[in-house]
């Protein structure tokens, strides 16, 4: 057969023509220039990065007639014979069909011998990792201490299969996986040498199917090119490579952020009558909202995502109009259920209900869109009338009609204004009670008006206080007994309380008062414990050894256990 694939056809004859893989081949280049080329030499990667390629051409490069150099001429006769693959020096074994340690053996035994029209004797093993542990045993000695004239070329696509012990003897060079747009530029340099028309969107998605493998998009490419007559049409690429139009996801996509049902529908309806792979569908649309949520968080997208830039400006325009936390919350309820899609025996019906369940609820707000909501709330409330007291309670108070000053805790109070007595007006009655009653050194009378003041300035705090009493402790001391246990102590004892608490006493007594807490137990309490030990008892008892025998033997059943009191013991 005469015609030669792309890949082979213009598979590159020189260091410079290699693709996406520059770190490697300056380095190639720099040491064959310093004469120091290792003896064996490991390139690792993904398929289709030019791992093969690049060890034929450093072979050229160490036995070319000019050489050794860094630019070999690709005309001598050591240069055409290994283009050709008929070099007498030059060995490439396929490890996978080469594994067993007797062929290790005899290629260790063919190593002595000098090469017969060449400066170094040559083996490219590729897929090494293929060999068996005992071909790698067999291989060691030999490739730590090879003959001067033999260079080693191992490739593979799987370095943790190799033995460690290989790896320590090679000089390694990892391949990197080809970036989007180095390959499309090289598919676009191949049209114009083929003079084949194809449209850049049509070489962007052959691109994004060989994810980042050359060989596979010049596979992709011959397919395309072969089943064409003339120009290639892009409908006619999505044929051929099974794809659904980015057009379509985009859509759908947009559908699915935006909470339309019915346009998702449509949408999946559609690309379902088109015969499309729903799971292929679905996993394109997982990868959209991937890339949508990288244009909306990282500065430089276009190193991350494989789209030109053209693309990548779009997904900037429709990232703008969502919050990050909303995408986020949709990629990752869509990836937990694509098991669902995958899995499912009708793909069709489990996507939509999944598309239905994410479209049907509402987006997600972000944190900074909650605070200034809270915070255009907190201001509507300054505005307002209405004032919050501190009990949670509005305070609402004519806007004419000015609130008093408030009155620092440092200063005294003011003195009341003299107003005189009527003996027959009821609110001076109450009034002259009240007096009365704050002049009583009577503490439960005075707790009484102070817990009344509490439970109009803070309910919470007065709910702590129940069941409370304030023990005098000196002219400038007091002392509060808690009830309630822990919780109600610890609640009362906040540096918040507690300055509201000396402050109420301070203003009752005239003068600076301190304060201490203490805690009351609570009959309630000391209940529930002593139940609860007694439960802890009876299953004691129902567990124990002697009585679980003596069921089993009578075959019997515990009608009713006493606990003996402490002092019956």
């Amino acid at each position: 057969m005469s015609y030669l694939v792309l890949a082979r056809k213009y598979r590159p004859q020189t260091f410079e023509a290699v693709v996406g893989q520059e770190h490697v081949t300056q380095t190639l280049m720099h040491s064959i220039s310093a004469d120091r080329v290792a003896h064996a030499i490991l390139f690792a990667g993904p398929r289709g990065t030019g791992k093969t390629t690049v060890a034929r051409i450093l072979a050229k490069a160490m036995n070319c007639e000019k050489g050794p150099t860094a630019r070999p001429c690709n005309k001598c006769r050591s240069c055409l014979g290994i283009t050709a693959d008929s070099s007498a020096d030059v060995f490439e074994i396929d490890g996978a069909s080469n594994n067993s340690v007797d062929q290790i053996r005899q290629l260790r035994d063919n190593i002595v011998f000098m090469p017969s029209e060449s400066r170094y004797k040559i083996y490219i093993i590729d897929e090494v990792h293929m060999l068996s542990l005992s071909a790698f045993n067999a291989l060691l000695k030999t490739l730590e201490e090879p003959p001067s004239h033999v260079i080693f070329l191992f490739a593979t696509t799987e370095i943790h299969k190799i033995p460690i012990t290989i790896l320590s003897r090679c000089q390694r060079h990892d391949m990197r996986r080809i970036d989007h747009g180095s390959i499309v530029s090289h598919l676009e340099s191949l049209c114009e040498k083929e003079k084949i028309e194809v449209q850049p969107e049509s070489l962007s998605l052959i691109a994004q199917q060989a994810d980042g493998s050359m060989r596979d998009a010049l596979s992709l490419l011959d397919q395309v090119m072969a089943g064409s007559d003339g120009a290639v049409e892009h409908e006619f690429v999505l044929s051929i490579l099974g794809s659904v139009d980015r057009a379509a996801i985009v859509d759908l996509g947009e559908a699915l952020i935006s909470g339309d049902i019915r346009r998702m529908l449509l949408k999946t309806g559609e690309i379902y009558t088109h015969g499309q792979d729903l799971l292929r569908v679905y996993n394109d649309l997982l990868a959209y909202l991937r890339d949508l949520m990288v244009v909306k968080v990282a500065r430089t997208p276009e190193k991350l995502i494989n789209l030109s830039k053209a693309e990548i400006d779009a997904l900037a325009g429709q990232a703008e109009k969502v919050p990050a936390a909303h995408l986020a919350w949709i990629f990752e309820k869509l990836y937990r259920d694509e098991v669902t899609v995958r899995l499912s025996s009708h793909p069709r019906m489990a996507m939509e209900m999944v598309l239905i369940k994410l479209g049907g609820m509402k987006p997600v707000l972000s944190i900074d869109t909650l605070i200034e909501k809270l915070d255009d709330l907190k201001a509507a409330f300054d505005r307002s009338p209405v004032s919050i007291s501190d009990s949670g309670i509005p305070d609402k108070a004519p806007a004419d009609i000015p609130r008093p000053p408030p009155v620092s805790s440092s200063s005294p109070a003011p003195p009341p204004p003299l107003v005189p007595a009527d003996p027959e007006d009821p609110g001076q009655k109450e009034m002259h009670q009240q007096d009365s009653a704050q002049t009583t050194n009577d503490p439960d009378t005075i707790w009484a008006q102070i817990c009344r003041q509490v439970s109009e300035a803070s309910p919470a705090l007065a709910a702590n206080l129940v069941d409370s009493r304030l023990i005098l402790k000196g002219e400038d001391r007091v002392e509060i007994e808690v009830s309630g246990g822990e919780f109600n102590l610890n609640m009362v004892r906040r540096k918040k309380n507690m300055t509201r608490l000396e402050q109420w006493l301070t203003d009752h007594f005239h003068r600076p008062m301190r304060v201490t807490i203490k805690g009351n137990v609570d009959p309630r309490r000391d209940r529930q414990a002593e139940k609860k030990k007694n439960d802890e008892l009876k299953k004691k008892a129902l567990t124990h050894p002697g009585v679980v025998d003596a069921l089993e033997v009578f075959e019997g059943r515990v009608e009713k256990v006493n606990i003996k009191q402490e002092e019956d013991q």
